[in-house]
């Protein structure tokens, strides 16, 4: 394998993304859900999206090392996901 140029980091990017939306379109189907909920995954999608690269990115304009700025936006979807968790059972068992 030959080293990763900004061209192949850019298909790479966009083959990602494009698997990201066809397999939430796919979930959002199979579950049975509608459009209003498949747009809510979308909006939902691009929200931790815009989060998660945005913790990388500040990481990274910070000067840390790649595998802190790796783990700032892990830290970042860890935070997300729990939010959502706890906002699911607050929602479903009462608050």
């Amino acid at each position: 394998m030959g080293n990763m140029n900004f061209q192949n980091g850019r298909v790479l990017t966009g083959g990602l993304g494009l698997v990201a939306v066809l397999a939430t379109a796919l979930v959002v189907t199979v579950v049975g859900g509608s459009v209003e909920e498949l747009a809510y995954a979308f909006a939902g999608g691009i929200g931790v999206s815009v989060v998660v690269i945005g913790s990388y990115a500040y990481g990274d304009r910070k000067g840390l090392p790649h595998s802190h700025s790796v783990a700032v936006a892990g830290i970042a979807l860890g935070v997300l996901t729990t939010a959502a968790i706890v906002g699911r059972l607050l929602t479903e068992y009462g608050a």
